[in-house]
């Protein structure tokens, strides 16, 4: 073998490796898109299905019994999250999750944390958030009790890699989907309803 060919050969060797390394990394592009996907779809439904809980129980307090016809019968703000019996409720619930039985209304999710376990991606932590907003501006806070409570649902999860808002006025129709930090949050919107 002359000088020649093995020049030959190492090009080769050389090419071959070069392919081999980009093959490599569009396979481990291709898997972390899956993955990121695949925790994206997971943390969209449990967000969902706690949203869900949270609009099947009463908007306040105050309106688990009665009719509310004034907003200074609901509850301040300051005294949002669970009273009482439902300080039972886990600082980490896990399944079966308490807060289904446990809490009666919108507000005792307030600051409510749950671990909630996929079958395929283990556990996506999931916290709450609820606030009076105005009523001419759902984006807007209000310092005083309104019919009107935003609920701020996020989801997080070490595969999430792009992560996403997603904000509905009700909690069917999403009106935006944006980027943000490494969780989903998805809004919704409780409203009281005087009359049935």
């Amino acid at each position: 073998m002359n000088l020649g060919q093995i020049l030959l050969i190492v090009l080769a060797l050389a090419l071959l490796a070069t392919l081999q390394l980009t093959i490599n990394s569009s396979i481990l592009r291709a898997s972390l898109v899956t993955m990121d996907n695949e925790a994206k779809i997971d943390a969209i439904s449990i967000a969902q299905a706690m949203i869900d809980e949270i609009n099947s129980k009463s908007f306040d307090s105050s309106t688990t019994s009665k009719i509310v016809h004034f907003t200074t019968g609901l509850t301040p703000q300051i005294r949002f999250g669970p009273e009482g019996a439902e300080l039972t409720v886990p600082a980490y619930d896990q399944e079966p999750f308490k807060s289904q039985t446990v809490f009666n209304d919108v507000d005792d999710y307030h600051r409510y944390t749950r671990l909630d376990h996929s079958s395929t991606l283990g556990a996506f932590m999931v916290r709450d958030s609820i606030i009076y907003v105005t009523s001419t501006n759902q984006d807007v806070y209000s310092t005083s009790p309104t019919w009107y409570k935003k609920i701020f649902v996020i989801v997080k999860h070490p595969n999430l890699i792009d992560s996403l808002v997603v904000s509905s006025s009700t909690q069917d129709i999403p009106k935006r989907v944006s980027y943000v930090g490494d969780s989903i949050m998805i809004k919704s919107l409780a409203v009281y309803r005087e009359y049935f």
